[in-house]
């Protein structure tokens, strides 16, 4: 009887912790253009790795690009990783037309030797609309708890701060993201190279002005020439993810170009900040404001009180970064190690 005693005792302890690391795991949503390159993939698979590692709650994933191969494709990243209750939003009304034969529509069509589809997904997905299923999940949150990884166009974060009240909270979008969005870990911009088109600024400069320069909560800005001094090695998807038959970020990678081929990792480290904002590996610059003042060109000022920051790590934490993308999205997920 003691023994059972100490058993369920045992059991109740590791309840309670299990309890408390999920309520200690960082509450995350990221809004993407999957399909326009291979690093939105890659952060994804990322924000799975640390889902599986306790560290971050992945509330939703909202997805704009113009193809409805890219929320299919995000499904079966969903249900390989065992998160087949993560919400989808997907922006209808999102008129920014891109090529639709990306490496989503090629991964969804992949079959495996028996003429079946190789990737397994939901037999009836429910996509939400995109700010309808921002506007639900962040009334349920507690204040300034919520971190928001944007890495494509400013287009749907731009809809959410233009929304009005609605069945899930009398705020407007603009109050109601102040009110729970902690910060918002952005992939855009260019700070360096003078009279940069960026490409997510250049695709919707009047959404992202607005986001940029009146956003109600702080900004984390991860910029183009970072992205690019990080590049992800193409022989890392050749050697490291042998592990699986068939992986579908591995199978999406070679799909997007000839390989092999290296990566810059945009998307991946504003995704890494979103779940690791205090790790080591990253250093910030001073307070400022940043203004779109061209088509697609942006422009940081300096400015104590200003909401925005950009990530400006050395040359010995960008090596950092990258190794810590190696050994994590290579590693197995949870539902694989069994």
């Amino acid at each position: 009887m003691k023994k059972l005693l100490l058993l369920l005792a045992f059991v109740g302890l590791c309840t309670i912790a299990t309890a408390q690391n999920r309520q200690k795991a960082q509450s995350v949503i990221f809004e993407t253009d999957m399909g326009n390159d291979i690093d939105d993939a890659m952060a994804l698979d990322l924000l799975f790795k640390y889902a599986d590692m306790g560290k971050i709650n992945l509330l939703g994933v909202s997805v704009h690009k113009n193809n409805p191969h890219s929320a299919e494709y995000i499904d079966i990243m969903r249900v390989w990783y065992g998160y087949k209750k993560m919400p989808i939003g997907v922006n209808t009304s999102c008129v920014t037309d891109m090529d639709c034969v990306d490496y989503c529509t090629k991964v969804c069509d992949l079959k495996d030797k028996n003429g079946n589809p190789l990737f397994a997904r939901s037999k009836n997905p429910k996509y939400e609309e995109a700010v309808e299923m921002y506007r639900r999940i962040l009334a349920k949150q507690p204040d300034k708890s919520v971190i928001i990884a944007t890495v494509g166009f400013s287009t749907t974060i731009d809809a959410l701060l233009k929304s009005g009240p609605d069945k899930y909270s009398k705020l407007t979008g603009m109050e109601l993201v102040e009110k729970k969005v902690q910060f918002f870990s952005v992939m855009a911009g260019e700070f360096v190279q003078k009279n940069f088109a960026e490409y997510n600024v250049n695709n919707d400069v009047p959404a992202a002005k607005n986001l940029f320069e009146n956003g109600p909560v702080p900004m984390v800005f991860t910029p183009w020439t970072l992205g690019d001094q990080i590049q992800y090695p193409g022989k890392s998807i050749e050697n490291d993810y042998t592990w699986a038959e068939a992986h579908p970020m591995v199978e999406g990678y070679k799909a997007y170009l000839a390989m092999p081929y290296d990566r810059p990792t945009w998307d991946v480290i504003a995704a890494y900040y979103a779940c690791d904002p205090n790790a080591p590996v990253f250093q910030l610059s001073e307070a400022g404001d940043i203004e779109v003042v061209g088509k697609g060109v942006t422009k940081f000022t300096p400015n104590p009180k200003g909401k925005c920051r950009i990530l400006i790590p050395n040359e010995t934490q960008r090596k950092q970064i990258l190794d810590n993308f190696i050994k994590i999205n290579s590693s197995k997920p949870n539902k694989y190690k069994k």
